[in-house]
């Protein structure tokens, strides 16, 4: 396969000649080969365990990196990565994001609640949105920001491939991804195939008769005949609320996910089955079997966490080559189940769960890597405290998966803590903690403003030591959460994987600034200083502290592209700007330069933002309309021909 300049891609070139190279050394890939069979899995995992390109076998042994080279190219993630990045190289698309008018987008009804309220009570506004005030700046009287649900209050209509309702309030939450299901990174499958492509929506409502908590779509594509998309099936699993990101096995026929019943959360594996009845409001009712393994779809099994804690923003980690999952609690405990989809599922044993955060602080959803042997997560504010810096949270932490020992950064976060998960490159051996309120919040030279935080991007190596820092990359003002950013495509084709050159996008100013995209040039592993882009919303012009959404990135053959979200006032032309209108934009960064002027490839509004954005497939052959990106709004909306509620979208790459 060639890409346009017509030669390979370097990573590609790796992937071919890794294999050579194991075999000379006797080592087998085992899990880590590249599956042919097997279709590829795209969950939030995905985003947060990265690799560089981590380059051939003599040039490993010659940097004194050889261990680390077998482990990273013997992960089965690695393998998975490869094949999509791979697959990019015979595509030629151009991701646009259909544009709306503020006419097209908003309804006459949502268009009266689009003024700012003027009640003073934060429970009205989107999570990840605060009016901004002198003292909230320096965090002086940051009230308490639990990570649980938000109030929804407007509605918005949208031009999308399509939008399903999934139910009133119903969205996979703010900083967590659908999951996809493809049979193929260069094809795609419709409902008509033996083995149809799928998208899963946790809908984040308790399940009922009445209430799907969580729904799979296939027939997904506008080339496909017959009713697109078709729900594939829907399940209330056992009444409980699905809040956190889902992930998939790697073939694809179970998923796993954390489930609130009440205030106590436990793990669910699920065999599903195809349906032609189920639909979100008709669910099929699902209970714990005593045999999962034996069990016949569509069945799970529910396994409660240890010591009985709630789980309102940690999303489960898949390990796929020892079959475990790892997840977090609100009580700042970190768990570790075993068996999960190929034996007995259950949860290990001493010293799991392992207290992470000894001050009773929520965990947010953990990273493991192999490489390292650690597993790497986030605390933040789930307590009445008034920030983190007099409740004891806001560290990035290390846990090793075989003793749970346990190493404690310095605090990074000062005010609500590190919400979202770190970003992991194995192959660099580095982690990224995002910050929204660092240590400016105390310090009269902060450079940010006196006492002022900063918003900021942490890089860590993953050997880091007890205290350790890191080094920090600021980004504007800061107050709110900041979540995840992206590596661009130049930084996964770099050509030293151990020392990677390229950049790292995110949307930075959680403060006393608008939402604005940043760059991070990374040369050789190291951060330099973030060069500012555009604007995304106009927050703080009008009075408000805003988060900072996650950005998704892909590469299509010749062009880079990344995907975000604002939640409220979006600045692009064909943003509505309102204080609970949010907007979905895209970028083109092939070029690896971003200044104040750039501008978006497209956007279009989405009620409060969004949830984090999955992309499937590269495919440039029938059936059409096959290359796409998937979320939900974080607020209700009109659904198409649905309704109004909370909506499933999927909406092209490609130009309309």
């Amino acid at each position: 396969m060639k890409q346009a300049g017509g030669s390979l891609p370097r990573q590609f070139k790796t992937a071919l000649a890794l294999g050579v190279a194991l075999l000379g050394a006797g080592i087998v890939l085992g899990q880590g080969q590249i599956p042919e069979s097997k279709g590829v899995p795209d969950d939030w995992t995905h985003h947060h365990l990265v690799f560089s390109n981590p380059g051939t076998a003599a040039e490993a042994l010659e940097n004194g990196t050889y261990d680390r080279w077998v482990s990273v190219v013997s992960d089965p993630r690695y393998a998975l990565q490869v094949t999509k990045r791979a697959a990019a190289a015979n595509a030629e698309l151009r991701p646009i994001l259909p544009p709306a008018s503020r006419a097209e987008a908003v309804t006459p009804e949502a268009q009266m609640q689009l003024s700012v309220d003027t009640d003073n009570s934060e429970s009205r506004l989107p999570r990840g949105l605060m009016r901004a005030a002198p003292a909230d700046s320096k965090g002086i009287s940051a009230p308490r920001f639990p990570i649980p649900r938000w109030r929804r209050i407007t509605q918005s209509n949208l031009r999308t491939d399509w939008s399903e309702n999934l139910g009133s309030n119903a969205t996979v939450g703010l900083g967590m991804f659908p999951a996809k299901y493809s049979f193929g990174v260069s094809s795609a499958n419709c409902g008509s195939a033996g083995s149809p492509d799928f998208v899963v929506y946790n809908t984040g409502l308790a399940g009922s008769a009445g209430q799907a908590s969580i729904v799979a779509y296939d027939n997904l594509y506008s080339g496909c005949s017959g009713t697109v998309p078709s729900v594939y099936w829907a399940y209330d699993t056992n009444g409980g609320a699905i809040v956190t990101s889902v992930v998939l096995s790697q073939d694809g026929s179970q998923i796993a996910f954390a489930q609130t019943t009440g205030t106590a959360a436990s793990l669910v594996v699920l065999k599903w089955k195809a349906s032609s009845s189920e639909t979100p409001s008709a669910p099929a009712v699902l209970t714990s079997t005593g045999s999962y393994q034996g069990c016949t779809a569509p069945c799970m099994t529910q396994i409660n966490f240890s010591g009985g804690a709630n789980d309102s923003g940690s999303a489960v980690y898949y390990d796929y080559s020892s079959d475990t999952i790892y997840v977090g609690d609100d009580g700042g405990r970190l768990h570790k189940f075993t068996g999960v989809f190929n034996s007995t599922p259950a949860e290990a044993g001493s010293p799991w769960p392992v207290s992470v955060n000894t001050s009773g602080e929520g965990l947010a959803s953990p990273v493991y890597d192999s490489t390292s042997g650690k597993v790497f997560v986030g605390d933040y504010l789930v307590s009445n405290a008034p920030n983190c810096a007099t409740a004891g949270c806001g560290y990035l932490y290390s846990v090793n998966a075989s003793t749970g020992a346990v190493v404690q950064s310095g605090r990074l976060d000062y005010i609500f803590g590190i919400a979202d998960a770190p970003l992991v490159d194995s192959s660099a051996a580095r982690v990224y903690a995002f910050v929204g309120a660092d240590s400016g919040f105390q310090s009269s030279s902060s450079p940010c403003g006196k006492r002022v935080p900063c918003s900021g991007v942490f890089q860590f190596a993953t050997n880091f030591s007890a205290g350790g820092s890191g080094t920090e990359a600021r980004m504007g003002a800061g107050f709110e959460l900041l979540l995840s950013g992206t590596f661009d495509n130049a930084y996964f084709n770099s050509a030293n994987g151990s020392s990677p050159s390229g950049n790292l996008y995110v949307v930075g100013n959680t403060g006393a600034a608008n939402s604005t995209l940043y760059q991070i040039p990374i040369s050789a592993n190291v951060m330099g200083a973030p060069n500012t882009g555009p604007a995304l919303s106009t927050n703080y012009s009008n009075g408000f502290f805003a988060a900072g959404l996650q950005l998704t990135e892909v590469f299509t053959g010749s062009k880079d592209y990344i995907f975000t979200s604002v939640v409220s006032f979006g600045a692009p032309a064909s943003c509505t700007s309102g204080s609970t209108e949010g907007c979905v934009m895209g970028f083109d960064v092939t070029s690896g330069s971003i200044s104040g002027s750039t501008t978006p490839t497209g956007a279009t509004t989405e009620a409060q933002g969004t949830s984090g954005i999955t992309i499937d497939n590269i495919v440039t052959t029938a059936p059409t309309g096959a290359s796409n990106i998937y979320y939900t709004p974080l607020g209700n909306q009109l659904c198409g021909a649905g309704g109004t509620g909370g909506c499933a979208i999927q909406i092209s790459q490609a130009t309309p």
